[in-house]
């Protein structure tokens, strides 16, 4: 729930200097490190849109999987599996540089 009312904070500001009747769609990135559940985050919104100009609006999630880039040898992968080691020198250095994100990504309304 806390999750969604930053959602909603970022729609209302994205919205302020705007005349929207109804919002349609909603669609957020989110990260696979934020432990937010697409199905958990659906009945949040429903929730939040209650009585708003989101009631009935459409969710969509996309999440985003965790990527790191070794502190090695420099590449980028794709973490599997909750295992932090880089694939290619398998060095324990990694920073996380997709995967913590929760962002609105776009909105389409009705004017």
């Amino acid at each position: 729930m806390s999750l969604m009312s930053g959602v909603f904070e970022a729609i209302e500001d994205a919205l302020a200097h705007y005349s929207v009747k109804k919002v349609n769609l909603v669609k957020l990135k989110v990260g696979r490190l934020t432990n937010a559940e697409p199905d958990a985050l659906q009945m949040a919104f429903a929730a939040f849109a209650k009585d708003t100009i989101c009631e009935g609006a459409e969710l969509k999630i996309e999440m985003v999987p965790v990527k790191g880039k070794c502190r090695n040898c420099n590449r980028e992968f794709q973490v599997e599996n909750w295992n932090f080691t880089c694939p290619f020198c398998e060095h324990l250095g990694v920073e996380i540089i997709e995967g913590e994100e929760l962002f609105l990504e776009s909105l389409e309304v009705e004017e």
